[in-house]
């Protein structure tokens, strides 16, 4: 238990130093684009962690609580999405609110589905 704790806890940092960087790196106009970019990336990488572990029996392996709920928790941030959903409907830019949840939704999804079959074709 405490040993997952630790590799949640250390990968955590990492995935929000991470975050933290592209918030600095990636402009933030009327868009949310570094949110959106983190979550896409972060849904990329899941995929591709998960069906990896899968593929070799390591599911539940040290890897698992250090990149998949450690880094890509980290990473990724739905109280970020949200509150900047609550910004945009705030300041009655209804258009980008739905265009932000139309599009980090599906293409989260979709890039966590592209990971995820991009690696079982790379190991298989």
């Amino acid at each position: 238990m405490m040993r997952e704790f630790l590799l949640v806890f250390i990968g955590g940092g990492l995935g929000s130093a991470i975050r933290f960087l592209f918030n600095r790196l990636i402009p933030q106009g009327t868009f949310p684009y570094s949110t959106l970019t983190v979550n896409m990336l972060g849904s990329f990488l899941i995929g591709m962690i998960i069906g990896y572990l899968i593929s070799n029996n390591m599911l539940k392996s040290d890897y698992y609580y250090f990149l998949v709920i450690g880094i890509c928790g980290g990473l990724t941030t739905f109280s970020a999405f949200s509150l900047e959903n609550l910004n945009l409907i705030k300041s009655n830019d209804l258009l980008n609110s739905i265009l932000y949840i139309l599009i980090s939704v599906s293409f989260c999804i979709v890039l966590a589905y592209a990971g995820f079959t991009l690696i079982n074709k790379i190991l298989n």
